[in-house]
């Protein structure tokens, strides 16, 4: 089964995959968490009641997490 991560920012949208049976691709997707994280950036996935649902790189099942979205954090004005 194939995973995807996708990357919104001022250059756009990057799209990376990962393979479930793979560990170095589950690896490489653990590396764009926490280059996220560290930019503080946020990591979404969609729940089952089709609502956003934040992911951390601690609770990411990447079997069952296969559509995730980083976005730059949002701030009020």
């Amino acid at each position: 089964m194939t995973g995807r991560i996708h990357i919104t920012n001022a250059q756009g949208d990057t799209t990376r995959t990962w393979d479930t049976a793979d560990p170095e691709t589950i690896r490489e997707t653990e590396e764009v968490f926490r280059e996220a994280q560290r930019a503080g950036r946020l990591v979404y996935r969609q729940a089952e009641n089709g609502k956003g649902e934040q992911v951390t790189l601690e609770t990411w099942d990447p079997v069952e997490h296969t559509e995730l979205t980083v976005t730059p954090r949002l701030v009020g004005g």
